[in-house]
């Protein structure tokens, strides 16, 4: 009785609470609860396997039609023990990794596919009929929903343009500017006829106007043609991907929770510098050690608050400050996937010092354990990004005795 209310409660509390985060968690929860006796969807991946492969494994389990993605979800990564919230974590991250930076898969002669193109805050569609023809934006649509339900990473940086179409916003309100259209030739014709300069390229102009079924330049359609080509260069030529795009997204559910929050949007699809995490905002998620966790063989075991541990924690507990406080924000996102699975930092991330050879993590409860032994920060350092950079290659490689969850560990590059 107390769940059933608990419930009804947070039906509408999304729609009412002031913070637009809290809505959307709200929302989430309550459509994840509502799915939660549906069959078991089961995202796997194998980690043996070439990245080509593994990105293939990922699209087609988001090219599945007809499926409910609040249903419960259970991630894998064969050819390697692990489970738990740290495995979830880290695919939801790949996921959006791939989106962002490209899938390795070739469609359309490239090696690396984007789906979005352009620069940062101004991304939009790519253009090519293959990705349209193979489904990719409805798969893209569907990995952010489903990451946004289960609270993972958003998907930076796209054009507010094409958000307020996919939003169902009209063309005249469309904030389009020239830094949206990624073909730098077509700026540079859109800026000249929206100037006042003369112009010196006119027959670069018309074939442009000709190809797109535009007039040719005349005497007074000159700032017209400027306004319609930038028009038809992000939008006109996207409409489709756009529609195939917002399809995914309306296949997980989020379409309610869109159209009365508005200010969720937002969240689904933040600034690229809104995603730009601090020193100082990770350091604030810090619970730092009061004692030094001891590694005897196969146990974990709390030993007393004496001088040396004491010292021991505070100067490697000073190391790993240095390093964060020094950091760029792509080191920093990378130390909190190491950490915790993604790049979403978590209030109650946990240091602990121990007796060991590097620094593992147990991402199902957010703890880093550092090796007390480092007596030099660059020692410290040098193995700390060993691990960083090499963690989705070597993604579990420990156990800890104490829960039965696995840690996150790497190789130095020198044993690999």
């Amino acid at each position: 009785m107390e769940e059933a209310e608990e419930t009804s409660s947070s039906k509408s509390e999304w729609k009412t609470i002031s913070d637009p985060i809290q809505a959307g968690r709200l929302f989430a929860q309550d459509l994840l609860h509502n799915n939660r006796l549906l069959k078991t969807l089961r995202l796997t991946m194998d980690i043996r396997q070439d990245k080509e492969t593994q990105d293939q494994a990922l699209v087609s389990f988001y090219k599945r039609d007809n499926i409910q993605w609040a249903s419960p979800l259970q991630c894998k990564l064969q050819g390697d023990i692990a489970t738990g919230k740290g495995v979830d974590r880290h695919l939801m991250s790949t996921v959006i990794s791939r989106i962002i930076n490209g899938f390795h898969i070739t469609l359309g002669g490239a090696r690396i596919t984007k789906i979005f193109e352009g620069e940062p805050d101004h991304l939009i569609p790519s253009i090519s009929n293959k990705l349209l023809d193979n489904d990719m934006f409805a798969v893209a649509g569907r990995m952010i929903g489903h990451s946004f339900l289960h609270h993972g990473p958003s998907f930076p940086g796209l054009s507010p343009a094409i958000v307020h179409i996919l939003l169902g916003g009209s063309l005249e309100t469309a904030p389009i500017t020239v830094q949206d259209c990624p073909d730098l030739d077509i700026r540079d014709i859109v800026t000249m006829l929206g100037g006042d300069a003369e112009l010196n390229n006119v027959d670069s102009i018309n074939q442009l106007c000709l190809l797109w079924n535009f007039p040719t330049l005349n005497a007074t359609n000159r700032k017209w043609l400027s306004e319609k080509l930038i028009l038809h260069a992000v939008i006109g030529r996207t409409q489709s991907q756009i529609n195939q795009f917002q399809r995914g997204l309306q296949d997980t559910g989020l379409w309610s929770l869109l159209h009365h929050r508005k200010d969720v949007i937002q969240i689904l699809f933040p600034r690229e510098s809104e995603t730009q995490f601090t020193s100082q905002m990770l350091l604030d998620c810090i619970t730092w050690p009061r004692s030094t966790t001891i590694i005897l063989g196969d146990e974990y075991e709390m030993v007393d608050d004496d001088e040396r541990d004491i010292e021991d924690a505070s100067r490697v507990c000073g190391y790993l400050k240095t390093f964060i406080e020094s950091a760029s924000p792509a080191e920093l996102k990378g130390l909190i996937r190491f950490w915790i699975g993604w790049e979403v930092p978590e209030e109650g991330m946990r240091v602990e010092i121990v007796e060991g050879l590097l620094p593992t993590a147990v991402t199902c409860f957010e703890k880093l354990r550092l090796p007390r032994h480092h007596t030099e920060y660059s020692t410290f350092y040098q193995d700390l990004c060993a691990c960083v950079e090499s963690s989705s290659a070597f993604f579990f490689l420990d156990s800890d005795p104490t829960s039965g969850v696995l840690l996150t560990s790497a190789k130095k590059p020198s044993d690999q």
